[in-house]
């Protein structure tokens, strides 16, 4: 028989349904559990908003008599839990009733995710040992080092046929997989040779040959799943109010071993924050700089630690932990957060770094706007071509200095009129010499212009776009010339002719600085502070609701509530898988 019961389940795209997942499967009354687990539709639901399936995993037991096994299957985020769930299933089996308790030799495993299960099944199949497979895959990677070019490699036996074992080769949290195979005969003589005593004596009392406990797989040899055990072990003593030893080994074990950034398991992260306000509480800056590029992938310069802000760090921590995965750890645009002098942030796409001037640190909504500001232009810079195209068009035009580009901007104002020739040449010649050299926030010097010029001819719209865009020109927004519906001005940082829609400093006016109508690139980090800084709803309630959509599909995606948390993450049994500002002297953003 099977259990199975309801749970509700929340999808990423939001949207909520019932699950019927499994408690408990005995294949000699169920058999079609065992061939949808080998089909792979076991615990698969479509979701009926986006309409796209997803695969639900929860811990439930696995029994076979037959073949004489019993799993213990739990999601593959719980790996780290092996020798704890080995210990569960030695007393689950010892639970059963004496005419169905499984007989000696017969097979017990701790199973991680349905490909593990899964695995298992197509090698019982076959007539393999799963303590072979797992040495087929140790040749495999020997015959293959380019498998180990990126962390987290997972191999999974798919299928057997009579000339090869075939093998996925996937790496958590990416999208890639790749076919890998192993002639049988190769898999036969290794079987037959002394493989077993080649393991034992690599390693020792570990060797899945002698079996320390009942997890059965490659990845057990990886340092990752004894730091994560160990982290956990130690943000449960710091949740309890016992002190840890930070200077011990085996705290310096969990630091090197442990995953990081976008490797990192839910509930992982909540444990480095734990240790985070731990570490920032006892004073111990060093070890919170340690612990920040941990859970964010990322480089933070010494000067965090060491400047006289204790709190600094922490809040730093808080502001990215608010953001979506991808938009931070993610996010291979950002290498180094940098604390430099005076005030306001730059991003350099050149670097990748993120500078914050520590003037800052003492304005807590101002640190914490420029934060976000700066990661937003990361984002664009991660983003670049999706997020110019949505700025197109929402009403941002951009336009190089060439005769066309020039003609284009023109021809939004109205076109060029009764202009001859000659006439638009030396006009074009005009605006090239405001827009100046570039890197500027003056214009550049204009020559001497006739009383008869068409450039002096009233209305025009050029001359009015240049005189109107002044120094500083997004400090002037509201007064820039008009014409259709669009602003005109010159930007003489990028040397580019900008027009954007009436509507668009509309909502600029309601934004926190006027820097936004600096560019397209300023107006979207701006947006992009504005939309994540959850502690000005009313701010937030001014993006349009079109624009805040746009922002919620397709930057924000990550940071809706994730499918598994149908409880707190503590307790967490089953999860989802697959599926006003300073300026500053120096503005390095790209042009387009």
């Amino acid at each position: 028989m099977a259990i199975f019961r309801e749970h509700k389940v929340r999808c990423a795209c939001g949207t909520p349904f019932t699950a019927h997942l499994a408690r408990s499967v005995n294949i000699s009354r169920t058999p079609q559990v065992r061939a949808a687990i080998i089909k792979g539709t076991f615990h698969s639901f479509q979701c009926p908003g986006c309409k796209q399936r997803m695969t639900v995993e929860r811990p439930f037991s696995y029994t076979d008599p037959a073949r004489g096994c019993l799993f213990y299957v739990k999601p593959r985020s719980r790996r780290h839990e092996f020798r704890q769930s080995s210990s569960l299933l030695d007393r689950a089996a010892k639970s059963f009733p004496a005419d169905s308790a499984p007989e000696a030799g017969h097979t017990l495993r701790a199973v991680f995710g349905l490909d593990e299960l899964r695995e298992k099944l197509v090698a019982q199949d076959a007539g393999y040992d799963d303590k072979d497979v797992e040495l087929f895959k140790v040749l495999l990677v020997y015959e293959h080092p380019v498998l180990l070019r990126r962390p987290r490699l997972r191999l999974s036996l798919q299928g057997v046929d009579q000339e090869s074992l075939t093998f996925s080769a996937a790496y958590e949290h990416a999208p890639e997989r790749f076919g890998v195979s192993l002639p049988r005969k190769v898999a036969e003589n290794v079987t037959k040779s002394r493989s077993k005593a080649w393991a034992d004596e690599a390693h020792g009392d570990a060797s899945v040959y002698k079996e320390p406990d009942h997890y059965v797989n490659m990845w057990r040899w990886s340092p990752q799943p004894s730091a994560l055990d160990r982290l956990r072990t130690y943000a449960a003593q710091v949740r309890a109010g016992s002190p840890i030893d930070t200077n011990s080994t085996d705290f310096a074990k969990m630091l090197s071993g442990i995953p990081r950034g976008t490797h990192l398991p839910a509930w992982a992260k909540q444990d480095l924050r734990v240790l985070e306000d731990y570490a920032q509480k006892k004073g111990m800056p060093q070890l919170e700089d340690k612990l920040f590029e941990i859970r964010f992938d990322l480089s933070l310069a010494d000067d965090w630690a060491a400047n006289n802000k204790p709190k600094d760090i922490a809040t730093l921590w808080q502001l990215l932990d608010a953001l979506p995965d991808s938009n931070v750890e993610g996010n291979t645009k950002i290498h180094e957060i940098v604390l430099g002098s005076g005030g306001g942030g730059v991003y350099d796409p050149g670097t990748m770094d993120i500078e914050i001037g520590e003037d800052e640190l003492g304005r807590e909504q101002s640190f914490q706007d420029v934060v976000r500001h700066e990661v937003g232009h990361a984002v664009h810079e991660m983003l670049d071509a999706k997020v110019n195209a949505w700025l197109t068009s929402v009403g941002w035009k951009t336009f190089e200095s060439t005769d066309k580009g020039i003609d284009g901007w023109v021809a939004l104002m109205g076109g060029w009129g009764k202009l001859t020739t000659a006439q638009k040449k030396k006009v074009r010649g005009y605006l090239r010499s405001a827009l100046g050299k570039g890197s500027s926030w003056t214009p550049g010097k204009l020559p001497a212009i006739p009383k008869t010029d068409p450039w002096k001819k009233q209305g025009f719209g050029p001359r009015l776009a240049f005189e109107k865009t002044q120094a500083d020109w997004f400090e002037h927004f509201k007064t820039w010339h008009r014409a259709g519906g669009k602003a005109f001005f010159l930007n003489y940082w990028y040397q580019t002719l900008i027009a954007v829609d009436v509507s668009v400093l509309k909502l600029i006016e309601e934004m926190p600085s006027t820097y936004a109508a600096m560019s397209h690139f300023e107006f979207f980090a701006e947006l992009y502070a504005l939309y994540f800084d959850e502690d000005n709803p009313r701010g937030r309630a001014k993006i349009p609701a079109a624009m805040a959509k746009w922002l919620a599909d397709n930057i924000a995606a990550d940071k809706l509530p994730r499918p598994m948390m149908a409880r707190p993450a503590a307790k967490l049994d089953y999860e989802t898988i697959e599926r006003p500002r300073p300026k500053t002297a120096n503005e390095p953003r790209k042009q387009l």
